[in-house]
């Protein structure tokens, strides 16, 4: 892996229309998929970069835009991965490919984000929710039932403002439970918290 080959599949990927694609998986659910905005994936490298994560859990890989710049974040000889869920398995296995030809330390794991989530072990250091955005309320509770997530981890959740009313319950927990937390006024809105 090297910086240069990433910067140019994030160049390609910025290329991919925001204003998002509709898609149904083999199941016939059917969802939408929106790319990260660029102001959002450079913060989201300079967290990563004062975070130092080990592991990091990304809900909604899509191409693979944001785990590219949560990669950008990390330093190559410090060992960290990155998982990230993608509902549609076809664009899952197209996105592994991405990594794998970039030879780097990220896994997709394909499916429905809960049943997924449900099947991880081990504590992340950061997850990053840019899924369907009425269901962050719920992965955060199963997150925390799991054990999969503790004091000190850091909660990033894209959309959070241009969507606020589906993150509403999603918001309130952090408020209701005293947890430290910001909201960053990128073009979408980046929840940034500490456990």
């Amino acid at each position: 892996m090297t910086n240069t080959q990433i910067e140019t599949e994030i160049d390609l990927l910025e290329g991919f229309s925001k204003k998002g694609e509709s898609y149904s998986n083999a199941n016939g659910s059917f969802g939408w998929r929106n790319p990260i905005r660029e102001d959002t994936g450079r913060i989201l490298q300079g967290l990563v970069i004062a975070s130092n994560p080990k592991r990091i859990l990304e809900i909604g890989a899509a191409h693979g835009l944001s785990a590219l710049y949560l990669l950008r974040g990390i330093s190559n000889d410090s060992g960290a991965t990155i998982d990230t869920i993608e509902f549609d398995e076809l664009v899952a296995a197209d996105t592994q490919e991405r990594f794998d030809t970039l030879n780097v330390p990220v896994k997709v794991l394909p499916g429905e984000a809960m049943q997924v989530i449900d099947t991880l072990q081990g504590t992340y250091d950061i997850v990053f929710f840019d899924a369907q955005k009425s269901h962050y309320f719920q992965q955060l509770n199963l997150l925390l039932e799991k054990n999969l997530i503790q004091k000190g981890s850091v909660l990033l959740a894209d959309n959070v403002i241009d969507r606020q009313e589906e993150c509403d319950e999603f918001l309130n927990w952090f408020t209701e439970n005293n947890i430290s937390h910001t909201i960053i006024p990128t073009e979408c809105g980046l929840l940034v918290a500490k456990l």
